[in-house]
């Protein structure tokens, strides 16, 4: 369908709806409506306002008799004429900064507190990307020896992140060369993102046999297969599922047991989550676009947080469609504020 703009009394109109209609979850009629705006209009001019809204697919009647409710579409419209206006109430980011302090060592824990924060504030699902270990500072690494010929390699982040692999040596190395060989790749790169020094290592393992020799060549080998792989997978930590259970959309049983199992697959919201903003503005995604199939009666509100003019990540709230949006884009914006702020004064 060709996007149509709306203006004036039809854009009054279906603000609205849509406000009594998140507020009460039954569908609005015209005599509602026009006690609703801020000019005299009669009940019969809003019926026809509100059947051109519904032509034009910003709203829908359930059945002949009942009153309109948005569609996804008029959700859309609603959310644009949100930021357009600044028709909403932000939230003081700076008190939510000390509810975040509690000593947080790394960067794990603090965006933990930023989850549970989101769904207490928002009452709706909090949902937090970490950034990638590839992403992170590389400080440290040890190695410890297990039984087989293998190691379990712990590659340690400033941000406090930490990977844990397991690999098999080409030959047997006694725990004072594995200290050596950790020794020596802390010392050439540590202060190099892990996405730098796995792309140096892999290079460094194609010249070993001619460059390097004894430890070094050994220290080699042993980074390109402890940094390998998947430093790309993104974690992505759920808080407040719960609120979901209590939600009129959610009743029927299937419906909440398809978005639960989405959300205990945290991973499936990665796409989502990985969306660029528009500029610095929070972004809503409302519906399938694109968040999973499952998720088509549900809108994500996300924002990015990060460092230097670095993003590491996003900050977000999930629930039905018919959701506060003006008070959950208040939420997540200040949220993702006090998180980027701490991040960047604790240099993790």
């Amino acid at each position: 369908m060709q996007r149509t703009p709306i203006a004036g009394r039809g854009a009054a109109v279906l603000d609205a709806v849509v406000e009594r209609f998140i507020l009460t979850g039954d569908p609005v009629g015209s005599t509602r409506v026009a006690r609703l705006l801020p000019e005299r209009v009669s009940s019969a001019t809003v019926r026809n306002v509100m059947a051109e809204l519904e032509h034009l697919g910003y709203l829908e009647q359930p059945h002949t008799s009942a009153g309109r409710k948005p569609t996804r579409r008029g959700y859309r419209r609603y959310v644009e004429s949100l930021f357009a206006q600044g028709s909403y109430a932000s939230v003081d980011p700076q008190p939510l900064r000390s509810l975040l302090q509690e000593e947080p060592a790394e960067i794990q824990e603090l965006l933990r507190r930023a989850c549970k924060l989101l769904a207490e504030l928002s009452e709706l699902v909090g949902v937090v990307s970490a950034p990638p270990l590839a992403d992170t500072v590389f400080q440290h690494i040890d190695f410890v020896p297990l039984e087989g010929g293998r190691v379990l390699a712990i590659v340690v982040a400033r941000s406090g992140q930490v990977k844990n692999r397991v690999v098999t040596l080409r030959e047997p190395m006694s725990q004072e060369q594995l200290d050596r060989a950790a020794h020596y790749l802390v010392r050439r790169f540590a202060g190099r993102s892990l996405r730098q020094v796995a792309r140096r290592v892999a290079e460094l393992l194609t010249e070993a046999s001619l460059r390097l020799a004894g430890i070094e060549q050994q220290a080699i080998s042993l980074g390109a297969s402890s940094l390998g792989g998947d430093l790309d997978e993104t974690e992505v930590m759920i808080e407040g599922t719960t609120s979901l259970v209590t939600r009129p959309e959610f009743e029927a049983r299937e419906d909440l047991l398809a978005v639960l199992e989405i959300i205990e697959q945290p991973a499936e919201l990665v796409p989502a989550l990985s969306q660029e903003a528009d500029g610095d503005r929070t972004r809503v995604l409302i519906g399938s676009e694109p968040l999973p199939a499952a998720l088509g009666g549900c809108s994500l509100i996300m924002a990015t947080y990060g460092s230097g003019g670095q993003v590491l990540g996003s900050v977000a709230v999930l629930g039905p469609t018919r959701l506060p949006y003006a008070r959950a884009i208040a939420v997540v914006e200040a949220v993702a504020v006090a998180t980027s702020a701490l991040i960047t004064e604790l240099g993790i």
